[in-house]
């Protein structure tokens, strides 16, 4: 099965990408800070919380996880 990790997973956008992802067969991880997003938002696989500026927890979920696929939805906005 292939992994993807997905920032700001727990986001609006994250989100959505994360339940497309695992409908289509994806083994997800929701990386989010919670700054923006939503504990509750995250149903699909785990969530790690962290921020995208911390290179040393990336790093960390990176080494943990060893994701095929990184999709970036990691930002300072609502929509």
């Amino acid at each position: 099965m292939k992994t993807v990790l997905v920032t700001g997973g727990a986001g609006y956008i994250g989100s959505h990408c994360c339940k497309a992802f695992a409908g289509a067969g994806w083994s997800v991880i929701a990386y989010d800070n919670l700054s923006r997003g939503w504990r509750e938002a995250v149903k699909w696989g785990p969530h790690v919380e962290g921020d995208v500026c911390d290179g040393a927890a990336v790093a960390a979920a990176l080494h943990q996880y060893r994701p095929d696929v990184v999709a970036h939805f990691a930002a300072y906005a609502y929509v």
